[in-house]
Order: structure tokens, then C-alpha cells, then sequence
């Protein structure tokens, strides 16, 4: 059974004195990836200010502040005006995008502060509940979830059940033992024991594509092996159970930044990844406005800065562009 851990992230109204409702800002500092990766980071004793281990700022700026912008809180559906609340979900083993820090509850990452600072823009508190990636698309269904945060790839599938905005680019890193013993190259996975997390777009269509088009070649498909987070491929490519892991570039590079016992075979299909939401729920116009406030002040790109993936930012916030 996977277990679900509930946190809640601000915003905290008050009204200035023109009484415009506004929202203080309040992040949450980045802290160590510990368990199966065996990556060894250093803690944060102040929150505004992550230590470099950590991937994350450390110049010690503050948080650009976010304001409620007004033409996105007025594009919500009215439910959300009148609950003034909003749930957000993501997986939680992808560093940095998404992972459970040291305290063992909190989540962190690039997905929470921009779900949070997205919440602020649309005049809603934001409560982020994280587990397994492929119970995502079933908590949308079943109402559980308002929106996903978490690095998910539009596709003509999913888009049977969710609609999607753009609001980040990555493409899937693939990674082999150090010194790579097997002589793997990226176009040449044929016959290969290769890692991926269950449910993501690699799972469901880059592995799948690649091994077909071996098949089509007379050469043997890649023998899949799938994981419930990020950090199992990794430890069963340091054990040898597995040859390669196919994955989500900005985690591969997290991984191996902090010591990881992976190398960067390659990188491939920069894609753009979505903010998805039930089908037909309203919110496009609400997101895209959100987080055309969050370029225009400067906090998103700060977030993607401080988590160091900032050169996955993108200007068009596109609905609904199926890969």
C-alpha cells in the first residue's frame, strides 16, 4: 500500500492598506535525498538560504514576493473562489523536481514551490499531497487531486482524461554504471536491462518506441524492468541488476551531481512538461495566468534557478499541446 503524506503549504492572506488581499511568502529549504540513492547532502539551518549541497540557491536572497493576480483568481471556477483551496499532487522520489527531504514528511523540490507559488498568483491555499506517479491519474479521476504538478508529459492518451498546460521543458536522461562496462550508446539499448520509473512517459512511450523500433530491426526488445520511484533504478544500477535507467533528465543530472554511482550516457527528446487537471475542469485560463504573473515578477524563474534547472524554463504555456 502506498502511503500519502499531506502537508500544507501557505499562502497566508492579509490585506494591505489599499485592502488588497495579498499573500506572504514562506519557502521551504532544500535538504538531504537520503535512502536507496546514497547521497550524502548537508542540512539547511536557515530556510531562506540552502546550502550548495543541497542543489539549491545560496546566495541568500529572499523569495521574490507573489501577489494575487487578479485576472487569474477571477478565471477560476467558482468552487475555487468560494473554498479559496486547492490540492496539488506530484510523486515524491525525483531530486530535485519532487522528493521527500530528511524530516521524512516534507516535500521539496523545483514542483513544490512553484505549485505553492502558483497558489499564491491564483488567490488559493495550496495543500500538496504526494505519492506514487502512477497513482496520480487515478486520484484526478476520483476527484482526489485538483491539479498535478509533477513533471507530467501531455500526451494524446492522457488527454482523453486530463487537460494540460506547459509550464516547464526536460528531456529523458539515460544513465549507465560508471566507466559505462557495457559499452551501451543512447540509440543502442537493443537486448538491454534498462530501468524506468512505472507510469512515466518513459515507461509508457520512450522505452516502448525504442524497444519496437529494435523489434523492427530483428534485434532482440529491451527488457524493461520498472520501478515505483527514482531511487530504485539507481540502486539497482550500482548493484548490477540493471544495465541503464531512462529517465527524466533534471533527476539523472541531480543524481549524479551529488554522487550517485550513475554516468550520463546521454540526453534525449526535450519535450515540455505539464500542469495537467481534470478534463474539461476550467482551469486553463486560471494556470496559464498564474504563471505568466509568476515570469512577469520574476519568481519562476528564480525557483527553476534555485533548484539549479533553471534552462528548462519556457515563455508559452500552451494548452493542451499533445506530443
Amino acid at each position: 500500500m502506498t502511503t500519502v503524506i499531506v502537508l500544507t503549504f501557505g499562502p497566508f492572506p492579509h490585506k494591505n492598506r489599499e485592502g488588497m488581499i495579498m499573500h506572504s511568502h514562506f519557502k521551504i529549504s532544500s535538504l538531504a535525498v537520503a535512502g536507496l540513492l546514497a547521497l550524502t547532502l548537508a542540512g539547511c539551518s536557515n530556510p531562506e538560504s540552502p546550502t550548495s549541497e543541497s542543489g539549491a540557491a545560496t546566495d541568500g536572497k529572499d523569495a521574490i514576493g507573489v501577489e494575487v493576480n487578479q485576472a487569474a483568481h477571477d478565471a477560476l471556477p467558482q468552487k475555487y473562489k468560494d473554498s479559496g483551496k486547492m490540492v496539488v499532487t506530484m510523486s515524491e522520489s525525483s531530486p530535485p523536481l519532487h522528493f521527500i527531504s530528511d524530516d521524512g514528511h516534507t516535500t521539496v523540490g523545483v514542483d513544490p514551490d512553484l505549485a505553492k507559488s502558483l497558489g499564491e498568483a491564483m488567490g488559493v491555499e495550496v495543500t500538496v499531497e504526494s505519492g506514487s506517479f502512477d497513482a496520480i491519474i487515478p486520484g484526478v479521476s476520483a476527484g482526489k487531486f485538483d491539479l498535478v504538478v509533477s513533471q507530467m508529459s501531455p500526451s494524446k492518451e492522457r488527454m482523453k482524461v486530463l487537460d494540460f498546460v506547459d509550464y516547464y521543458q526536460s528531456g529523458s536522461g539515460i544513465g549507465v554504471a560508471p566507466g559505462n562496462p557495457k559499452n551501451l550508446a543512447v540509440d543502442e539499448l537493443c537486448g538491454v536491462k534498462v530501468g524506468v520509473l512505472k507510469g512515466s512517459f518513459q515507461d509508457l512511450k520512450r522505452v516502448p518506441e525504442a524497444s519496437k523500433k529494435c523489434v523492427a530491426d530483428s534485434k532482440p526488445a529491451i527488457d524493461v524492468m520498472t520501478y515505483p520511484d527514482m531511487q530504485a533504478p539507481i540502486l539497482a544500477l550500482s548493484s548490477g541488476r540493471i544495465d541503464a535507467v531512462y529517465v527524466d533528465g533534471p533527476t539523472l543530472g541531480y543524481a549524479i551531481k551529488q554522487g550517485g554511482k550513475v554516468e550520463l550516457l546521454g540526453e534525449k527528446d526535450v519535450t515540455p512538461v505539464s500542469i495537467a487537471f481534470a478534463k474539461d475542469a476550467g482551469l486553463e485560463k486560471a494556470v496559464q495566468l498564474g504563471l505568466e504573473s509568476l515570469t512577469e515578477s520574476g519568481r519562476y524563474q528564480q525557483v527553476l534557478d534555485d533548484w539549479g534547472v533553471g534552462s528548462g524554463a519556457v515563455t508559452d504555456f500552451a494548452f493542451n499541446k499533445a506530443q
